[in-house]
């Protein structure tokens, strides 16, 4: 391949993976009139930092419009842009007759301003679908490791659970006319979108918290576990801020961090993982111990195993980056005959892990894309679980 022939692909290369900026669209002109018609000041330095973009990595998310040095403003939305469960009750009455959430409250919110045509600038922008745990079909959980399966039909339950609640409530409000389908998209908007803010005016109202709202533009920021920001209600600019503590260049993307979670916390709360996240541990039972250490192998057995029990009654058996869970050493101690075998227990122990992580076969033409990221989060929980073993060995 001659040199004109090498720089056109790395041209063509470049061009492939270059963010395009999106703030033209149609639903974000309207995002940014709204907006500025109420308060926010679309043509200040401060809110022409950021503009919306498609990255090849991450989808939809901001691109810096020029360097950034660390503590820099990148994003500021006045408190009356913001969507809390004080402002949801102002405008539908009726809800204060009812013990509801601010997690309810907004869904209700989404739910209803989609019916009404009411907040079109805003709910235009909000995803149409989303690729969280609880969204993959029955017969695609079926064959996910069971540790996984698990927690996604915990989630499926709590989402049908506060369906068939509030359902309730709808109806004596606004009629029989609320879908399940409906009711999860507006319920994973708010889940995977709410940003923390703690309303003051209703905080804590009949024992429930009440510390999220949702931030038109803001929630546009994807997560990094790597960034450090500050994040918050500035109560002398009456805004929300946030703050990145490291310096950005030019057309990168601005992420935000959602918090220290690890893989199988965001793909089953966001519908996404990420590479390389600090956070993650592989998570076991109980019972994987019980297969190494065969019960009828320990000495004195009635005592180890009620010590056992009562200990991990909790959970929080896992092994991360550091090593195994505080709760694991212990486990691993007490089912161990003698210290000794502690290390050589454990690292059989990392070698038995992926089993419990392989999926079945699955043959279907059609899957969901929560499905598809289940699948690619496996194979992440695997390569974590083959650099541990490279280590103990």
């Amino acid at each position: 391949m001659g040199r004109t022939s090498r720089i056109r692909k790395r041209r063509i290369e470049s061009q492939c993976f270059r963010p395009v900026v999106i703030d033209s669209n149609p639903e974000f002109v309207e995002l940014c009139k709204w907006m500025s018609a109420n308060g926010w000041n679309a043509a200040s330095k401060d809110c022409l930092k950021t503009k919306p973009a498609v990255f090849s990595d991450t989808g939809r998310g901001l691109m810096a419009m020029s360097n950034l040095a660390p503590n820099s403003l990148i994003v500021r939305i006045p408190k009356n842009l913001l969507i809390t469960k004080a402002n949801v009750i102002s405008q539908i009455p009726a809800l204060q007759n009812f013990k509801m959430t601010t997690a309810e409250c907004l869904t209700f919110f989404i739910l209803i301003s989609k019916i009404n045509g009411l907040y079109s600038s805003y709910l235009s922008t909000l995803p149409k679908s989303f690729s969280v745990g609880g969204l993959c079909e029955s017969q695609e959980v079926a064959v996910l490791p069971k540790v996984l399966r698990d927690k996604i039909i915990c989630n499926q339950s709590y989402v049908v659970e506060k369906y068939e609640t509030l359902l309730v409530i709808w109806e004596k409000i606004f009629g029989p006319n609320l879908t399940l389908e409906s009711f999860q998209w507006a319920w994973y908007c708010v889940n995977t979108r709410a940003v923390f803010y703690q309303d003051s005016d209703i905080f804590n109202v009949d024992g429930l918290e009440n510390n999220m709202a949702l931030a038109p533009y803001l929630d546009m920021f994807n997560h990094d576990p790597h960034v450090v920001v500050e994040a918050g209600f500035n109560k002398n600019s009456q805004c929300y801020e946030i703050r990145s503590s490291q310096k950005i260049k030019k057309h990168q993307q601005v992420f935000i961090n959602y918090g220290p979670h690890d893989n199988q916390k965001l793909f089953l709360e966001y519908g996404f993982i990420t590479k390389k996240n600090p956070h993650n541990v592989i998570e076991f039972g109980i019972n994987l111990l019980f297969d190494l250490f065969p019960v009828h192998t320990l000495r004195f057995v009635p005592n180890r195993i009620a010590l056992l029990k009562q200990f991990c009654k909790d959970g929080n058996l896992f092994y991360s980056e550091e090593g195994f869970s505080w709760n694991a050493q212990i486990a691993l101690t007490l089912l161990s005959r003698d210290d000794s075998q502690l290390s050589r227990k454990g690292f059989s122990i990392l070698e038995i892990i992926p089993d419990k992580y392989q999926i079945k076969v699955f043959v279907s033409g059609n899957t969901t894309s929560s499905f598809w990221v289940a699948k690619t989060l496996v194979k992440d929980i695997l390569n974590v679980l083959s650099a541990c073993v490279l280590d103990a060995e």
